[in-house]
Formats: C-alpha cells, sequence, structure tokens
C-alpha cells in the first residue's frame, strides 16, 4: 500500500494568483488617481493663469492635492 500522497498545490495557486491580482489593482489604481491629480492641478493652474474664478481654481489645487495624497497613502483613506 502507498499512502504518500502529494500535497496540492491549489491553495497556494489561489492565493498567489488572488494576490498578484490585488498588486495589479492597486498599481493601476495609484496609477488613475494620479492620473486625475494631474488633471485637477492642470485646470487649477490654467485658472490661476487665465483668470478664471480664484477659489475655484484653488478648489481645482487643493482637490489635486488631495487625490495625490491619497493615491500615494499620505492622507487617511475616505472609506472605512
Amino acid at each position: 500500500m502507498d499512502t504518500d500522497t502529494e500535497p496540492s498545490d491549489e491553495p497556494e495557486y489561489t492565493v498567489n494568483r488572488s494576490v498578484v491580482r490585488d498588486a495589479i489593482f492597486d498599481a493601476v489604481g495609484t496609477v488613475a488617481l494620479l492620473g486625475f491629480a494631474l488633471v485637477f492641478l492642470f485646470v487649477g493652474v490654467r485658472g490661476f493663469v487665465v483668470g478664471s474664478s480664484l477659489p475655484l481654481s484653488a478648489a481645482f489645487v487643493a482637490a489635486s492635492l488631495l487625490v495625490a495624497g491619497a493615491a500615494l497613502d499620505l492622507v487617511p483613506p475616505f472609506r472605512g
């Protein structure tokens, strides 16, 4: 009787796959948030240069800093 059985790699494969998927989603999310931050910064700075509404331009610059900080985990997360 052969009682030696090989352990299954299925649990490790599942865990590794979910870890890699989470890492890819985190990287894509960070790049997307930084892209939004650049758009907000561009709109805010353009508002300052063109002479648009100064409070609105300042709000866009502040929003860009907040979004960039959230993307880089420098501010507390928005969700609980």
